[in-house]
């Protein structure tokens, strides 16, 4: 097996590669050696243009898609300077081309074949963090009551109509493909309450999600939000996601706290006056978390 057809299996299993291609069919958009990353495509949303992965006639190629034949779930694969590799199926197009030494491909990552992920129900040595519902809003409605709450983010609390239209909203999911929007409320055990929201927005091919956490007023100063963001951090890894990002005001040394305890640290970057801190690998950039 060459080194194509056993990056094809890595793809093909869900995960997102880095390697440096040897060879010069497709210079000038890859020279030899240079890195490309390459995450599972979806092959119905491919465009000539793209750089795929995928198997012609028994061989792995990492070219061009010049033609599509969407009625007959196809495409065909060519080098960059002519030559026709053939038509294959859209089960054998295993990857794309995200990025060529760092520089992003144009589109490429709303090609990504959109993982299974869900939120699952975790719990923690206090805690039960439950996948939020649209059912949720009633009760979470009282607990971020608190206008104290958006001293650093601004805003007010939502009523429970809009809380219970935004729950809606989030449960939807992502209406980017490439993004997961995963969220938990906090049920305390032994109390039998909620006591807040953590949330992930989550880029897989690219290897990173965004943090958020809120713990209500009442709940506060008992380390619910340090216990919980760590429980998904660590779920986030078994997807895998190698960058946390989380974006804080630089007065708020609770959530900082919150963020450290996650392995982030402060960054130079700001985002509407919040700092930037993250973690680990990943490629830069941010996400919308709705």
């Amino acid at each position: 097996m060459g080194m194509l057809d056993a990056l094809a299996d890595r793809i093909g299993r869900g995960e997102t590669v880095e390697f440096r291609p040897t060879g010069g069919s497709m210079v000038p958009l890859i020279h030899s050696r240079q890195r490309v990353r390459v995450a599972p495509a979806e092959p119905a949303l491919v465009e000539v243009g793209d750089i795929v992965l995928a198997r012609v006639s028994g061989t792995v190629y990492l070219h061009l898609v010049s033609a599509v034949d969407a009625p007959r779930r196809r495409v065909q694969i060519s080098n960059n300077h002519g030559r026709v590799n053939g038509w294959t199926g859209h089960d054998r197009v295993v990857g794309i081309c995200l990025a060529v030494d760092g520089v992003p491909r144009s589109r490429a990552a709303d090609k990504v074949r959109r993982p299974a992920i869900r939120a699952l129900p975790l719990a923690t040595r206090r805690l039960d963090l439950l996948p939020l519902l649209p059912s949720h809003a009633d009760e979470m409605s009282l607990v971020l009551a608190d206008p104290a709450l958006h001293a650093f983010t601004g805003g007010a609390p939502l009523s429970r109509e809009g809380l219970r239209a935004r729950y809606e909203r989030l449960a939807d999911g992502s209406p980017d493909p490439a993004v997961v929007w995963a969220n938990w409320v906090l049920h305390v055990r032994g109390q039998g309450r909620l006591a807040g929201t953590v949330q992930a927005t989550i880029a897989p091919a690219r290897g990173r999600a965004e943090l958020a956490w809120v713990v209500g007023t009442p709940w506060q100063g008992h380390g619910f939000a340090a216990e919980a963001a760590r429980a998904l951090a660590a779920w986030l890894e078994r997807i895998p996601v190698d960058r946390l990002i989380a974006h804080i005001h630089p007065d708020h040394t609770a959530s900082a706290a919150v963020a450290a305890g996650c392995g982030m640290r402060p960054t130079e970057r700001r985002r509407d006056g919040e700092i930037r801190w993250e973690s680990g690998g990943g490629r830069d950039g941010d996400l919308s978390a709705g």
